[in-house]
């Protein structure tokens, strides 16, 4: 059995979850290093102090980090050395701290967050914030459009003042293809009327013709029939066809 296994250590992230007091003896935590690779860490104190805290985490150059907890709220909340943190109210389980200067504040939706790099990765804004593949994230632009944070990017921190993210509910997008071009759409189906004229100059003169599944025949779409783009019917490839020779 680990030291962060042992019977008298208790996980205060469990506890919360539990809905419980804490039990005495130790207490498990996590902490990240310049980072949101969280690791556990024990303290022997209920009421540790910040630099207690450093300390369990193998950190030496007490004055060179910058220690923050991270509350249920995902707001970030300076932790001074020679203050207290209080374990008992089961809020405090998450801890970060940073080894570089300067620090990079930024708020998304009602979160305020702190950076210790001068650009941040959209996964760690998510991850921070506690935020889900459901929703999108927009830097907010004051007096314009808000820029949609792509997924798999890095966000620059450097410009003056506080940077401001904002979550939205993430668009669904389907796909098809005609004549081998794909194209995208936020909905789930279309006519092939709405299809053709997603086409740069579609020829009038030809019908649209999906492409049959397996043994299924290719067969012309009507301009009023409806199709669903539905991944579970697979990718809706299409072609354009000559009226006349279709068939």
């Amino acid at each position: 059995m680990s030291i962060t296994e042992s019977h008298d250590i208790d996980d205060v992230e469990l506890a919360v979850q539990q809905d419980r007091p804490l039990r005495p003896g130790r207490y498990r935590v996590s902490f990240a290093l310049d980072r949101v690779d969280y690791s556990p860490i024990i303290l022997d104190d209920p009421v540790p102090l910040g630099r207690q805290i450093l300390k369990a985490a193998g950190i030496k150059d007490i004055d060179g980090h910058s220690l923050f907890v991270i509350t249920q709220e995902s707001d970030f909340e300076d932790v001074r050395a020679d203050e207290e943190v209080d374990l008992r109210d089961r809020l405090a389980h998450r801890f970060i701290a940073f080894s570089t200067d300067p620090l990079y504040r930024l708020k998304l939706d009602d979160s305020r967050i702190v950076w210790g790099q001068p650009s941040i990765p959209e996964t760690v804004l998510r991850s921070l914030a506690r935020i889900g593949d459901d929703k999108a994230v927009f830097l907010e632009v004051r007096g314009g459009t808000d820029k949609l944070i792509e997924v798999g990017t890095q966000v620059d921190l450097t410009a003056e003042g506080v940077e401001r993210f904002i979550t939205a509910k993430a668009k669904t997008s389907y796909f098809f293809f005609v004549n081998g071009q794909r194209y995208e759409t936020e909905k789930k189906k279309l006519t092939g009327a709405q299809i053709k004229a997603m086409v740069p100059g579609w020829d009038e003169t030809h019908d649209l013709a999906l492409e049959g599944h397996g043994d299924e025949p290719d067969r012309t779409i009507g301009d009023d029939e409806s199709i669903s783009l539905d991944p579970k019917h697979g990718v809706r490839r299409f072609s354009s066809v000559p009226k006349a020779n279709f068939g």
